[in-house]
C-alpha cells in the first residue's frame, strides 16, 4: 500500500511539473507578439537619442559609418531631428550634419563646404528631381497597414517568423527574431541570391536594437544601436543649425536639373553615355536631363505611359531601394521593384563606378529588355 501511495505521489508531482512547464511555455511571447509590441512601443516614443553603427558589404564594396541621432515627435506636423556622422569609410560623408526643426531642413557637407537649406517639401522635391526614376514609380502603390497587428500580418505573408535565443546587443539583453523569406512568395531572382533578416529586440523596452540582412550572395548589412535613450528630453537647440561662415549656402529650390540634348550630354559626361537600342513599341525620346552630372533620358509611350533611363556616377546614386528584389542584369546583380499591379517598375544596378536605372509605366520584362539593350 505504501509503495502504491508513493507511486501516486510521484505521478502527481510529475503531472504538476508538466502543468507548470506547459503553462510557462504558453505564457512566453511568440515572435509575432514581440513584433506587434515593438511597433506599438515605437508609437509611444516622444523623443530619442541614439548612437548607431552601420556596416554594409556587397560584392562590389564595403562601407561603414557611425551616426549620432536626436529626434523629437510632433503631433501636428513633421518631427524634428539631427544626425551627425561621427565617422565614415566614405570621405565625402565625414562629419556631415543634417538638421530639421520640422519646418526648415539644413544639410551640411564639410567635404563640399556647402550647406543645403530649405523646407522639407523643397528637399523632397529636390531629391525626386535628383533621382527622376523615382518620379516614375510612386511608392504609394503599395499596401499600407493601419495598425501594428495588420503590419505583422502583412509581413507574415512573405516571411516565416521564428523566435531564437536571447543575446547581448551593446550590453543589453535582446530577443533574436529570424525572418525567413517564404520561397513561393518571393520572386525567383530573390530566391536565387538568398538571404534572411535577423532582428534583435530589447527584451525590456520592446524596441529594435539591431537588424541584419545576411546569408545572401548579393551582400550583407547590419545596423546596430550601441546607445539609446528614450523619452528623456532633448535640448531644443539641437534642432537648429548655424551655417559655418566659410560654407556656401545652396537652396534646395534652386537645385534644378537642366534639359540638354543627347549629343551635348554625351560630350559633357564623365563616362560613355549609353542609349537603349530596344524600347517598347512607339516609345519616343522627349527630354534629356543633366542632374548634377547624371544623364536622364525620358521617353513617352503611345498609351500615355512613360519611362526614364538614368546613368551616372555611383557615388551620387548608390542608395539601395527599399523593398526591391535582386535580379541578374548585364552580368551583374541589380534590384527591381514592381508595383502591386505589375504596371510600374524600378530597375537599378551598378557597373563599376556607374549607376543605371530604368523606371516607369512599363512591365518588368520591358525594363529588362531596355536595360540589356543599352549600348
Amino acid at each position: 500500500m505504501k509503495n502504491r501511495r508513493n507511486l501516486i505521489l510521484a505521478a502527481g508531482v510529475v503531472i504538476l511539473i508538466a502543468a507548470l512547464v506547459s503553462g510557462f511555455v504558453l505564457m512566453q511571447p511568440t515572435a509575432e507578439d514581440i513584433l506587434v509590441q515593438t511597433i506599438e512601443t515605437l508609437e509611444t516614443i516622444d523623443d530619442a537619442h541614439a548612437v548607431v553603427e552601420i556596416n554594409l558589404e556587397t560584392v562590389e564594396k564595403a562601407e561603414s559609418a557611425t551616426l549620432e541621432v536626436w529626434a523629437r515627435r510632433s503631433e501636428d506636423g513633421p518631427g524634428a531631428f539631427r544626425f551627425v556622422v561621427l565617422n565614415s569609410s566614405n570621405e565625402k560623408a565625414a562629419d556631415a550634419i543634417v538638421v530639421s526643426d520640422g519646418d526648415t531642413l539644413w544639410a551640411y557637407s564639410p567635404a563640399e563646404a556647402k550647406v543645403f537649406v530649405g523646407t522639407a517639401e523643397e528637399a523632397k522635391k529636390m531629391m525626386a528631381e535628383k533621382r527622376p526614376e523615382m518620379d516614375e514609380f510612386e511608392k504609394g502603390d503599395f499596401e499600407h497597414p493601419e495598425n501594428a497587428q495588420e503590419a505583422v500580418e502583412l509581413l507574415k505573408e512573405y516571411f516565416n517568423l521564428d523566435l531564437s535565443n536571447t543575446e547581448q546587443v551593446a550590453d543589453t539583453s535582446a530577443r533574436l527574431l529570424i525572418l525567413n523569406p517564404i520561397p513561393e512568395q518571393m520572386p525567383a531572382e530573390y530566391t536565387a541570391v538568398g538571404g534572411l533578416i535577423n532582428l534583435w529586440i530589447d527584451e525590456n523596452r520592446s524596441v529594435p536594437l539591431a537588424v541584419e540582412f545576411t546569408g545572401s550572395s548579393f551582400g550583407e548589412g547590419k545596423i546596430t544601436v550601441t546607445k539609446l535613450d528614450l523619452n528623456a528630453g532633448v535640448d531644443e537647440t539641437l534642432f537648429t543649425f548655424e551655417p559655418p561662415a566659410d560654407a556656401e549656402i545652396v537652396a534646395f529650390a534652386d537645385m534644378k536639373p537642366e534639359s540638354t540634348s543627347l549629343e551635348a550630354a554625351a560630350a559633357s559626361a564623365e563616362f560613355e553615355l549609353l542609349t537603349p537600342s530596344e524600347t517598347p513599341d512607339g516609345a519616343t525620346l522627349v527630354d534629356v536631363l543633366d542632374v548634377k552630372g547624371t544623364v536622364v533620358q525620358r521617353f513617352t509611350l503611345p498609351d500615355g505611359g512613360s519611362f526614364s533611363v538614368a546613368q551616372g556616377i555611383s557615388d551620387e546614386f548608390s542608395k539601395p531601394v527599399e523593398n526591391a528584389q535582386a535580379v541578374e542584369i548585364r552580368g551583374v546583380t541589380g534590384s527591381i521593384l514592381v508595383s502591386d499591379d505589375g504596371s510600374k517598375v524600378l530597375l537599378t544596378w551598378n557597373e563599376g563606378k556607374l549607376f543605371f536605372s530604368v523606371a516607369g509605366l512599363i512591365t518588368p520584362d520591358e525594363a529588362l529588355m531596355i536595360a540589356e539593350s543599352l549600348q
